[in-house]
C-alpha cells in the first residue's frame, strides 16, 4: 500500500478531519440566528468565501521546513506586520532569484519599520545564497513624513514613527553584510545608484516613496530580479497601488501579479 493510499485511509487521520467540521445541528441553528458556526482550530482565523470550501485543505506554509523556523523567529520577535502569508512571498521571490545572485548584486528594504522584514529577508538570503550578500535596508525611523498625498488618506505625519535607528541598528547587527540607513528613500538612494539588485521590498505605504523606490529600482533590478510592492491590495493604501499601476502602465518590462496577501509581485523580464 502506497504512502498516499495509506495515510487516506488512516481511520484516525480521517476523524481527526471531521472534528473540523461543525455539528449540523449548531450549523443549522446558527444559520437560523444569521451566524456561521465553525469549529475553533488553532492558528486558523475566519475567512471570506472567496477562498472556495477546499480552503481548508491548502497546506500549512508554515510548516514548510527552511520557511517555518525563520519566519517563527520574526513573528516571534515582534517586530514586524508581516505575517506568515506575507513573510512566505518574500521567501519564495528571494529563493527564485537564486540563479542572479553573486558578489556583486545586492538587495534592498525600503520601510525597515522595527527591523523585522530586514531580519527575516537576510536569514533567507543567508540560507538560500549559501553567502552573505550587501543588504541595504532604509527608512526614516520617524514614520511618514508631513507631506502626504490626498490619495493616502488613511496615512498621517509621524504614523509608524514607534521605532528607533538606533534599536533596530543594533537588533540588525548580527548580519555585518546588513547596512541600516536612517533618513527619507529620495534623500538616500543616491549612496545606492552605482549598486545592482536582485531583490527589492519596498513596504513603505504611501504614493511619493512607493513610486520613487520603483523608478530608482527599475533598471537597477536585473533581468529576472523581483520587486516586492507591499499593501498594493489594501484599502488603507490606494496610494501605493496608485504608484505601482503607474509603474507598470509606462513600462514593457515587467510583469505584475496582484496577490491574494495584499502584496504586488513585480518581475523584470527585459
Amino acid at each position: 500500500m502506497s504512502e498516499i493510499t495509506d495515510r487516506y485511509q488512516n481511520k484516525e487521520r480521517r476523524k481527526e478531519r471531521r472534528k473540523l467540521r461543525a455539528k449540523p445541528l449548531f450549523r443549522k441553528l446558527g444559520q437560523k440566528l444569521g451566524l456561521a458556526v465553525y469549529r475553533y482550530r488553532d492558528d486558523f482565523h475566519y475567512c471570506p468565501q472567496i477562498y472556495g470550501a477546499g480552503y481548508w485543505k491548502k497546506i500549512r506554509i508554515q510548516e514548510i521546513g527552511g520557511f517555518k523556523e525563520l519566519a517563527d523567529q520574526v513573528v516571534a520577535d515582534q517586530r514586524s506586520l508581516l505575517y506568515y502569508d506575507r513573510l512566505y512571498i518574500l521567501y519564495q521571490a528571494i529563493w527564485n532569484v537564486r540563479h542572479i545572485a553573486n558578489e556583486t548584486v545586492s538587495i534592498a528594504e525600503i520601510g525597515v519599520y522595527r527591523g523585522g522584514g530586514s531580519y527575516f529577508i537576510a536569514s533567507v538570503a543567508e540560507q538560500v545564497f549559501g553567502k552573505r550578500l550587501k543588504i541595504h535596508s532604509i527608512d526614516t525611523f520617524e514614520g511618514h513624513p508631513d507631506d502626504i498625498a490626498a490619495e493616502d488618506d488613511s496615512h498621517w505625519p509621524g504614523k509608524f514613527g514607534g521605532t528607533s535607528f538606533e534599536e533596530v541598528q543594533n537588533y540588525l547587527s548580527v548580519f555585518p553584510n546588513l547596512t541600516v540607513y536612517k533618513g527619507r528613500f529620495e534623500d538616500r538612494c543616491a549612496e545606492l545608484e552605482r549598486e545592482k539588485f536582485c531583490f527589492v521590498h519596498v513596504d513603505v505605504d504611501i504614493y511619493a516613496p512607493t513610486r520613487a523606490c520603483l523608478e530608482f529600482f527599475a533598471e537597477r533590478v536585473l533581468v529576472g530580479g523581483v520587486m516586492v510592492a507591499d499593501d498594493y491590495g489594501f484599502t488603507t493604501c490606494a496610494g501605493s497601488k496608485e504608484a505601482v499601476d503607474e509603474f507598470v502602465s509606462n513600462r514593457k518590462n515587467y510583469l505584475k501579479f496582484h496577490l491574494e496577501t495584499g502584496q504586488s509581485l513585480l518581475i523584470r523580464v527585459g
